[in-house]
């Protein structure tokens, strides 16, 4: 175990409402969180909740600003946001420099490849991954320009600026984040991003297949001498609670992430989406997340991540008391990599 390892919060606009997000952004921070991470979907996963209550959508780039402002430190960021086609690499420059300016140094963006529910509902069409990928590397290769030059001219395969500038905001752009669970997405962050985040991944896939591929981004990078420069982030799905069925019974809905098909098809009505989840045995749900009544297990996952190189644990939880689940990480998680 390693002092140097950090703790972050995700905040699912999905799962709960703008408001109790922000107040779990509160939480995180007082129970000595370093990050809260924020999901950036037009459409939820899954069409409601477990006890048939609506899921919710909220809009991250609105939530951003009022989560800075209740907090005093804590960094804050997307988790991720996709750079395909609704939105224009400047855009998320310009929204981030805001936010940068308003809040200096608490900022931080995380970019992947996306999925066709953010795209499809509004008409955009879904392309195949390698296209993704592409566009996710002249994303960030603009954003980074945007913060660092002035009247930028840019003719990319995907998008182009003529004469762009960004008045307001640092001349260095917010840490990157890459996302992904491929080697593709693995190396790219290595290359182009100051951070690397899977998803669902376990500790052995990610130290034989996934690191491996970060390093060998580094190794064609212009901006990153070493492994040690990248930041290695994993999100692990959790639900802590007294009983182990009331640690289960919130986390049924997010089945359905456990479909590869999901990810990679034109799926964009979490109606349907939904449907298809339910048909994930509870079995499978329970092996892939941390489903439990004890705090140590948490320890125990997140050891086994900072075992095979990774700096940064985020908790995505899913528990009925948050707060109690705060005060668990609190108490025990942290002053075990203290």
């Amino acid at each position: 175990m390693t002092d140097d390892t950090r703790f972050g919060f995700f905040a699912s606009l999905e799962e709960f409402s703008p408001e109790e997000c922000l107040e779990q952004a509160e939480m995180a921070e007082s129970a000595g969180f370093d990050s809260v991470w924020v999901n950036d979907h037009f459409h939820p996963w899954f069409d409601h909740l477990a006890d048939g209550t609506p899921a919710n959508g909220g809009n991250c780039w609105s939530w951003l600003p009022a989560a800075l402002e209740r907090t005093d430190d804590i960094d804050i960021g997307t988790g991720v946001t996709a750079v395909v086609n609704r939105y224009h690499p400047a855009n998320v420059a310009h929204r981030l420099a805001t936010v940068m300016e308003l809040y200096p140094d608490r900022v931080f963006l995380g970019i992947g490849t996306g999925e066709a529910l953010n795209e499809s509902p509004l008409g955009n069409p879904w392309p195949d991954y390698g296209e993704r990928a592409r566009r996710t590397a002249e994303a960030i290769r603009m954003i980074r320009t945007l913060f660092e030059e002035e009247f930028v001219e840019y003719d990319g395969t995907f998008w182009s600026l003529d004469g762009a500038n960004l008045y307001t905001g640092p001349d260095e752009p917010p840490p990157i984040h890459v996302a992904g669970s491929g080697p593709t997405s693995a190396r790219m962050a290595g290359d182009l991003a100051d951070g690397y985040v899977t998803v669902f991944e376990s500790p052995e896939k990610a130290a034989k297949d996934l690191l491996p591929a970060v390093r060998d981004g580094v190794d064609k990078s212009a901006r990153n001498d070493s492994l040690d420069d990248v930041e290695k982030t994993v999100h692990v799905h959790c639900s802590l609670a007294e009983t182990l069925s009331a640690a289960r019974e919130p986390c049924k809905p997010w089945r359905v992430t456990l479909l590869p098909m999901v990810f990679e098809r034109d799926i964009a009505d979490p109606r349907y989406l939904q449907e298809h989840g339910d048909r994930v045995s509870t079995r499978v749900l329970e092996e892939e997340f941390v489903i439990t009544t004890d705090p140590q297990e948490l320890v125990d996952v997140a050891e086994r991540y900072v075992d095979r190189g990774f700096d940064h644990i985020v908790f995505q939880s899913s528990s009925p008391d948050q707060r109690a689940f705060c005060e668990a990480v609190a108490e025990t998680v942290i002053p075990s990599f203290s």
